[in-house]
């Protein structure tokens, strides 16, 4: 899947540089594994994720947004528009 926009400016300057500054270290092989696995997919319900990814769409308010789990509380979400992702973002839930 192509990647529209990102929010995160951390995860931007990975994309962009593949440089890690921005993200903390201990969650940064994990993003690197998501976002290789986002970019290879075809379609964000192909991504062959382990369990412990929690590939899922949210509910409530965000309710067609993309999770996936990184560690703890920290996700990257992500809206889908017209196959291409959008809102690329690295959060910490809660």
């Amino acid at each position: 899947m192509r990647l529209q926009s990102i929010r995160h400016r951390g995860l931007r300057r990975l994309v962009e540089n593949d440089d890690g500054r921005g993200i903390r270290s201990d969650l940064l092989a994990r993003v690197r594994r998501v976002l290789t696995a986002l970019v290879l997919a075809e379609t964000v319900e192909s991504i062959l994720a382990p369990p412990g990814w929690r590939v899922h769409q949210l509910k409530g308010d965000r309710a067609g947004t993309w999770s996936i789990s990184v560690s703890g509380n920290w996700r990257i979400t992500f809206d889908v528009q017209d196959g291409e992702i959008t809102g690329l973002d690295l959060e910490d839930y809660h």
